[in-house]
């Protein structure tokens, strides 16, 4: 047996901004060249995409003259299409719910019957591809139109699109019964240890489900994800007639192995079981002939090189065990666009991933690697293919990799095949956190059309630029990281001449129009919009009846009246986000520079936000530099994005907390307490099993209720809840606090949180105990008493009131040293400068 290569062109078409793959690579105008590139190579097969959003631009009006014009091309020249009816989100314009439009499913099932017609002699295709990739995409995890989310989302979509992919199969087999249906979708693996089991098994299961329910195989409801799409109204998604599948294409990257563990999900896995069992586990569960319909690598030629001799090198151990594989795809012929965001921005932006290397101008560019593919389809054997190191990021992405490769004959990058590196990371700190005061929006709002400039004492021009913080959280509420950072930062602009704003979300009140109001307070301005009830109806939280997001339509007006307020100055403004749902916002301020101070995970939170992932893939794209607060959350950003991401886990001021030790009286009786916001990340249940443990303590919750019912929370004679507490009233707070707690859920809310507090309780002189949350235990394991459940929680406050305290002290001082908020807000600020130097460098560059 050998192998068989395929070639293909990357063509999605994004409807939300209209740019088309195909359009952008410029393989419309290039057909030809790049036609003669594969063709000449010996490729006789590849993947062809149809544009059915420019086939039917208007409903039920057909212009095939493009596709007439490239299939006839292909046909005279020997070529092999598949032809790829829908790409992803490649549907027309006019439906414009996407695949969620009532309209999708006979639309489709029309337009797939009109090309049977129009090309019978066609001998394979793919009638919608990567079907489970595209719908979950698109319907759970709303980063595609029409972004819809969720086990309903997926559901909603799949009883859209499925009957209609199986009429149109039915019909496909009828009137081009010698043609081979290819149904192309991803490859995916999960593998998991300890608290990520189950969910590696839901995931393996999930993966599964909709080549399952088109195929009618296996539907038993016992499956965990199939059980729970049918439970939520996905019962007829098991009676669909049943398609018939001849070729099984697995498209296999190096993020398809998922593993998880008690630190999240990591991918690629650190511990891959390889291309070769991945694909045959899918051939033997359906026992279909399988063929790699796309691979690639985002890196250097030579990163790509050595990727592609493991996946034949995969390719041809799964031969060698009787799979069945028909056809090997680098994916695509041609440098891809935009896919480093996963779609997310689609700006035109060069995907390095391509046998043939596309420059700025649209030229095409022969690589290293060009050459080692013509060899590899030539049939050179994979034991003669370049085995060149893996560069950074690459390196890292594949060290789960390495193990099976030890045989290979390793050799160093040449100076020409690597790239000095453009910026260096600088780990720093971590903790700190909460307090609270209320606020009064109604007793400090005023009407304005300019904003304040009381913060600039300024006599000249100034050497900063002004800065823009767009945060979620609200100044005066519970004093946390971005007050700790942005209070500094305003400090040293004012220094500059320089103005610090920061914009909260908007609120709605009685008033005729929209406006903004102002207050100065901090050496900041803060800022927000105010909307009338009537123009934002809509109740974003019981709770705050008065708040709206950055994301409400009648916030449209916000960015022109900020823009006009905040006036023209001689610098573009730093603008700086805590929350994705603010890019839109930022981007009319046209920002000199863009900053994202990663502190959560919100899309984690209860109460997400619509949008929050897409928006976040976008703002990682468009950010000049990116904080992470926490280790979690720093290996989750790098899997999206690894240049410009620095490392911050939040701070302390230790010498503000140290005055709880001088603070500290004898008290009747123990007290274990707990400051910071109670919500969702709390395990209540734990709270009130630790109560029932400690009768003879007292349990003290202080902080705001958001986000849960109050009536939710453990009632005992031994609990209390005093509410909240000012900054500055937090020493004394914790004076009163024997042992500190940290009894957070270990759930998906908390799986990428850095707590601020650990510091801060160590600071104050208190022993810690916590739940084994991932950052807790990779920093301060020892540290803080770790426990699992209210038992083990009480076990622990009796057993560290015995600890050392000087002993703790002497293992915490290191941490706090490095980690005063002062050193993280002049580290960062640096960071900026140096990202402005090397911008304007550029610039001047390119003016030169």
């Amino acid at each position: 047996m050998g192998r068989t290569f395929v070639g293909g062109f990357e063509s999605t078409y994004h409807p939300a901004s209209g740019v088309d793959a195909l359009e952008v690579t410029g393989h419309v105008a290039r057909y030809d060249e790049d036609l003669d590139q594969l063709l000449a190579a010996g490729v006789r097969h590849l993947r062809y995409p149809l544009r059915w959003h420019r086939v039917e631009a208007e409903p039920g009006v057909y212009d095939w003259d493009e596709t007439d014009r490239v299939l006839g091309t292909l046909r005279e020249r020997g070529a092999v299409p598949i032809v790829d009816l829908v790409h992803h989100t490649s549907y027309p314009d006019w439906l414009t719910d996407g695949f969620r439009d009532e309209r999708f499913g006979p639309a489709f099932v029309r337009y797939a019957t009109a090309v049977a017609d129009r090309y019978p002699w066609l001998a394979a295709y793919t009638l919608f591809n990567e079907p489970f990739a595209t719908l979950f995409l698109s319907g759970h995890e709303a980063l595609w139109p029409p972004y819809d989310r969720g086990v309903p989302g997926l559901r909603r979509l799949l009883l859209s699109v499925l009957p209609s992919v199986a009429e149109a199969a039915a019909y496909w087999r009828t009137a081009l019964p010698h043609a081979h249906h290819v149904w192309v979708d991803t490859a995916e693996h999960h593998t998991a240890t300890g608290p990520g089991v189950d969910y590696a098994a839901l995931a393996n299961d999930r993966r599964h489900v909709v080549l399952d329910l088109a195929l009618g195989h296996d539907l038993d409801l016992g499956r965990p994800f199939l059980r729970e799409l049918v439970a939520d109204g996905g019962e007829a998604l098991l009676t669909l007639p049943p398609l018939r599948v001849d070729v099984l294409g697995l498209d296999y990257y190096c993020h398809s192995e998922w593993f998880y563990d008690e630190h999240g999900s990591h991918a690629p896995s650190p511990q891959p079981v390889g291309m070769a069992d991945v694909v045959q586990q899918y051939s033997e569960r359906y026992g279909l002939p399988v063929m790699l319909t796309e691979t690639n690598l985002r890196g250097l030629p030579s990163d790509r090189i050595s990727w592609m001799r493991y996946t034949l090198e995969q390719y041809e151990l799964a031969l060698s065990r009787g799979v069945p594989l028909h056809g090997y795809c680098w994916f695509p012929q041609v440098d891809s666009a935009d896919w480093d965001s996963l779609l997310a921005r689609t700006a035109g932006r060069v995907d390095p991933v391509g046998v043939v290397s596309l420059d700025l101008d649209g030229t095409r560019r022969r690589t290293e690697f060009t050459d080692a593919w013509e060899r590899a389809a030539a049939g050179t054997a994979v034991a003669d293919l370049p085995a060149v190191r893996f560069q950074p990021p690459c390196d890292d992405q594949l060290q789960g990799l390495l193990p099976a490769l030890a045989h290979w004959p390793w050799r160093d990058p040449t100076a020409e095949q690597t790239v000095p590196a453009l910026s260096a990371d600088l780990p720093t700190s971590r903790t700190g956190s909460p307090d609270l005061s209320d606020h009064d929006l109604d007793t400090r709002e005023h009407t304005m059309t300019t904003l304040p400039s009381s913060a600039v004492p300024a006599t000249t021009g100034p050497t900063q630029p002004d800065l823009v913080v767009l945060s979620h959280l609200r100044w005066p509420w519970v004093w946390q990281r971005p007050q700790h950072i942005v209070s500094r930062l305003a400090r040293q602009r004012a220094e500059a001449g320089a103005r610090t704003y920061v914009v909260e979300e908007p609120v709605v009140e009685d008033v005729d129009s929209p406006r903004l109001g102002t207050e100065e307070v901090d050496g900041i301005t803060r800022v927000w919009l105010v909307l009338p009830v009537a123009q934002s109806p809509v109740v974003r939280s019981e709770a705050h009846p008065a708040d709206r997001g950055f994301e409400d339509p009648a916030a449209d007006c916000y960015g022109e009246l900020l823009a006009e307020a905040l006036g023209d100055r001689p610098l573009p403004p730093d603008v700086w986000i805590y929350t994705p749902m603010a890019i839109e916002l930022a981007q009319r301020l046209e920002p000199g520079r863009l900053v994202y101070d990663v502190m959560d995970d919100l899309a984690s939170f209860k109460n997400a936000p619509e949008g929050l992932v897409l928006r976040q893939r976008r703002l990682l794209a468009e950010a000049d530099v990116v904080f992470t607060g926490g280790p979690s959350l720093d290996r989750s950003i790098r899997r999206q994005r690894s240049a410009g991401v620095h490392l911050f886990r939040s701070g302390v001021e230790t010498e503000h907390y140290a005055q709880s030790r001088l603070l500290r009286t004898e008290h009747e009786r123990p007290v274990a307490g707990y400051v910071g916001v109670v919500d969702e990340r709390l395990d209540l249940d734990l709270l009130d099993e630790l109560a029932d443990h400690l009768p003879d303590w007292t349990i003290r919750v202080v902080g705001p209720v958001a986000k849960i019912d109050p009536a939710d929370l453990p009632r005992r004679p031994n609990i209390e809840y005093p509410g909240m507490a000012r900054y500055d009233e937090l020493p004394a707070v914790m004076a009163g606090f024997d042992v500190a707690l940290m009894p957070f859920a270990l759930n998906e809310a908390t799986r990428s949180i850095s707590p601020t507090k650990t510091l801060e309780y160590l600071a104050a002189g208190l022993p810690v105990v916590s739940t084994a949350v991932p950052d807790v235990v990779a920093d301060y394991a020892d540290v803080v008493c770790l426990a699992d459940d209210g038992q083990q929680f009480a076990a622990a406050c009796r057993r560290v009131l015995l600890d050392d305290p000087r002993a703790r002290d002497r293992r915490a001082r290191p941490l706090q040293a490095r980690q005063e908020w002062d050193h993280i807000a002049t580290s960062m600020a640096g960071l900026l400068d140096a990202a402005r130097s090397a911008t304007a460098g550029a610039r001047a560059e390119e003016t030169a």
